[in-house]
């Protein structure tokens, strides 16, 4: 398999957009604040109901500090298989960090693969300096993967904080 990670043109941005929909569906299931309201879209709760009422209305309405950030389309064997957003706003970012790994999401298909090892570690290789990664505390899936990429990675040289639901580093 070909695992590539790259920026996403404006084209490309139509496929974030539909992965980000699935994305967030996934993340309801350890986000007791995510609803799915009666047009079938995810919510957050703290904003109230109804939410969006279109695929479009999701987006932008959770789209706010994604808009300023970088975002990555990942190709497997030149098929969209998932996307990356990073964060490199500093008014975004705790103190001292230059990068944060705000979403990551590989497509079912591509999952138990490889896929998502081989492409963190692509995105990561684009940015170096310090960079902070966060999980929700019921995902273990996704801690326990970050927890296994990171240590690889950095040989074990990284925090794992907040309980394992942050991890901090240096590349």
């Amino acid at each position: 398999m070909q695992i590539a990670v790259a920026p996403a043109n404006e084209q490309e941005m139509r496929t974030i957009r539909h992965f980000f929909l699935d994305f967030f569906y996934a993340l309801s299931q350890y986000d007791d604040n995510i609803l799915i309201n009666e047009a079938g879209l995810p919510t957050w709760k703290p904003h109230g109901l109804p939410g969006p009422q279109t695929v479009d209305e999701f987006v932008t309405s959770n789209w706010w500090i994604r808009g300023e950030c970088l975002r990555y389309l990942i190709r497997v064997d030149g098929n969209p298989a998932g996307f990356a957003i990073v964060c490199a706003e500093r008014k975004h970012l705790p103190e001292g960090i230059d990068f944060e790994l705000l979403d990551f999401y590989i497509t079912p298909k591509y999952r138990q693969q490889g896929v998502g090892r081989q492409a963190a570690v692509q995105v990561l290789e684009l940015h170096h300096g310090r960079w902070v990664v966060y999980e929700l505390a019921r995902n273990m899936t996704a801690r326990c993967f970050w927890q296994a990429v990171l240590a690889e990675y950095t040989h074990g040289n990284y925090e794992d904080l907040a309980g394992g639901t942050e991890q901090r580093f240096s590349n």
